[in-house]
């Protein structure tokens, strides 16, 4: 398991790098579901300062990674099952009803623009990027029913889908196997979208969709039971 460097020395918000980082103890278990945040020995551990952790940490309370309580000020929040299945029926609703749409060349050329993102973001077998590349890519997709409002709302709520992909990525390792599965699911619903092919589209996404919910359930649930037996 990789330790996180000090932080302090890289040319990036320090808000960012500090959410990116905690992201990442939460996601490969150094810091457990219910663990305060204790500001003084994160903020040594990682090299800055106790305000730039609280900002870091704001921006992690978006994605609902972490919560504050009473006492106890920043803890990591407790993913359930009841929250994993209420994103995904969101995801699920907004993405198969936008491939039905006629797209605009617009969005499609944003839809086609994203996709090279990722087919690149894959080069790197990197977590992060792919993870990016991907928010980005289903992002577009939202963007085939061109209104501002579901855009808004798909962004804010892809705050939260980040936690899931990083869980995804590193529990199944796709980042460092790239051209299978991620590609070549998204290359046959970039197909199908570009064929006009809406029906097609709206299968390949729902498949996709419930692929990665089923297997983020089966991991959410194995991690439920690890923490009632610890």
């Amino acid at each position: 398991m990789s330790t996180p460097t000090d932080i302090s020395l890289q040319r990036r918000s320090t808000a960012e790098v500090v959410s990116d980082t905690l992201m990442r103890l939460i996601v490969e278990g150094e810091l457990k579901a219910g663990a305060p945040l204790r500001e003084s020995s994160l903020a040594t551990r990682l090299g800055i300062s106790r305000n730039s952790l609280r900002e870091g940490i704001r921006l992690l309370e978006q994605s609902r990674l972490v919560k504050y309580e009473v006492h106890r000020g920043a803890v990591v929040s407790t993913p359930t099952l009841k929250d994993l299945d209420d994103l995904y029926r969101t995801r699920l609703m907004l993405e198969t009803m936008a491939v039905q749409e006629i797209p605009s060349p617009e969005a499609l050329e944003e839809v086609e623009r994203t996709f090279e993102q990722l087919k690149e973001s894959v080069e790197s077998k990197e977590v992060e990027p792919i993870v990016n590349a991907d928010l980005a890519f289903h992002h577009a997709i939202v963007g085939l029913l061109e209104s501002e409002r579901l855009s808004a709302f798909y962004e804010q709520i892809s705050k939260e889908m980040i936690f899931y992909f990083t869980v995804l990525s590193y529990a199944d390792e796709e980042y460092a196997n790239p051209d299978e599965p991620i590609l070549a699911r998204h290359t046959e619903i970039v197909e199908a979208i570009r064929r006009g092919r809406r029906a097609e589209a709206s299968e390949l996404v729902t498949a996709h969709i419930m692929a990665n919910f089923a297997r983020l359930k089966e991991i959410l649930q194995e991690r439920l039971e690890e923490s009632e037996t610890t």
